[in-house]
């Protein structure tokens, strides 16, 4: 399981060399507080002495803060105190389970690129060039508007309201970008959530941070627009996400089928 929650999430073309790609667009592979204080310290290019990401994520939490503690105080970015340890595994399972309590995928079918479910159809997302973004998508003044959260952690309804409604925002504010070929599963974004939380750091903000600067490498660096020939695809894979959106994961990349009218 935790190797599954390692996988990066999804298929981007740089223009940089294939070895610099986990750090030039570091904010889509960033799973945890300190990876995406990671990500920021790069972009405040305080971050030459610091390990890959990919080495990076091998330490534990106390090695990465201390890692982090000298290059991000150059950079002005406060660091919370680690925990003693990362999330237990257990956790991010239970926080896995079905956005939709009524799921209405029974008798649906998959016909590459679309999910059909009784004449309804739904399309594979892409990432999408900038050329083909609204106007002014990329610009500062588009926020992720993730609604903060207010309320005890340990209230099971609270939370998996709030998650379920901020996971729905965060989907649809990275299609927008066209980034919506490479986003994170729902237990990626609830164990997102969780580890942030247990920080005392407001995951909102959190969010707005990861946006912009997405938005700033979503400007200078390409991404592939090319759908996959097929997909390892089962329907227990997916789940409704509001009225517009299916989200399936196969355990190594998360796809969005949006709903054609």
């Amino acid at each position: 399981m935790w190797k599954w929650l390692r996988i990066t999430t999804g298929y981007l073309l740089l223009l940089s060399p294939v070895p610099a790609v986990a750090d030039r667009f570091c904010w889509l592979l960033a799973e945890t507080y300190y990876e995406q204080l990671y990500c920021e310290v790069q972009a405040a290019g305080q971050g030459a002495d610091l390990p890959s990401l990919l080495d990076f994520r091998r330490n534990n939490d106390k090695i990465q803060a201390l890692l982090l503690r000298r290059p991000a105080t150059r950079a002005g970015i406060d660091v919370a105190v680690p925990a003693d340890t990362r999330l237990p595994v257990p956790e991010i399972v239970e926080a896995a389970k079905p956005l939709e309590t009524d799921n209405v995928l029974d008798g649906c079918q998959f016909d590459h690129p679309w999910l059909i479910c009784e004449g309804v159809r739904y399309a594979l997302v892409s990432n999408l060039a900038n050329s083909r973004l609204a106007g002014g998508v990329l610009k500062p003044s588009n926020k992720m508007r993730i609604p903060a959260f207010h309320g005890a952690t340990d209230d099971r309804a609270t939370r998996a309201d709030y998650l379920a409604a901020a996971y729905r925002q965060y989907l649809e504010k990275m299609m927008e970008i066209g980034l919506g070929g490479s986003t994170f599963s729902y237990a990626k974004f609830v164990y997102l959530f969780d580890d942030v939380m247990a920080r005392g750091v407001d995951f909102a903000q959190r969010f707005e941070t990861m946006f912009g600067f997405l938005k700033k490498d979503k400007q200078r660096l390409a991404v592939n627009e090319s759908q996959p020939d097929s997909l390892a695809l089962q329907l227990e894979h997916c789940d409704q996400v509001g009225r517009q959106l299916v989200a399936c994961n196969n355990g190594r990349k998360n796809y969005l089928f949006r709903r054609q009218d």
